[in-house]
């Protein structure tokens, strides 16, 4: 008898423990992603932002993790941080302050260090919509890394579909 609660308690440590990453990534960008990220593996998209470099107000080595504006559902609404290409190339990161539609063409207009620009972006730049940034931290980072490994490699259709 004794050895079976031994052995359970083994399991559930072992199943516990494994899923630790998983329950971090839920916390940090939320179920409904989550879940949609088995799915749709190809929607998002996971940066480190090592040197500040796109612009956000974060520290050295946070996560972003990004819905790619390709989603089915991908829709930006004004204070939505958006990921997207300036005129000279470098990629750039805001939130949005007010959304203009130009008969089909919509653009948007960001607030850049705390001026609004007069510049506007447009539809075609952009990369897609930040999901949430997350502490750089050894343990989000490892969470974030087995995530970003298991949807590219353990998907929902890669599992339905395997051939």
């Amino acid at each position: 008898m004794k050895k079976i609660v031994k052995n359970s308690i083994k399991i559930i440590i072992f199943i516990t423990l494994a899923n630790l990453p998983f329950i971090t990534v839920t916390q940090i960008i939320g179920m409904d992603t989550f879940l949609d990220s088995f799915e749709n593996p190809e929607y998002y998209l996971h940066l480190q932002d090592t040197n500040n470099s796109y612009g956000l107000n974060t520290n050295s080595g946070e996560h972003i993790i990004v819905q790619k504006s390709t989603h089915p559902d991908f829709n930006i609404k004004k204070s939505d941080s958006i990921l997207y290409f300036k005129e000279d190339g470098h990629l750039n990161c805001n939130k949005v302050t007010q959304i203009n539609n130009m008969g089909a063409l919509k653009c948007y207009y960001i607030q850049e260090k705390n001026q609004f620009s007069n510049k506007p972006i447009y539809d075609f730049q952009v990369i897609g919509k930040v999901v949430n940034i997350a502490d750089g931290n050894l343990w989000n980072s490892i969470s974030l890394s087995i995530w970003e490994t298991s949807i590219n490699n353990l998907n929902l259709n890669a599992l339905i579909t395997n051939k």
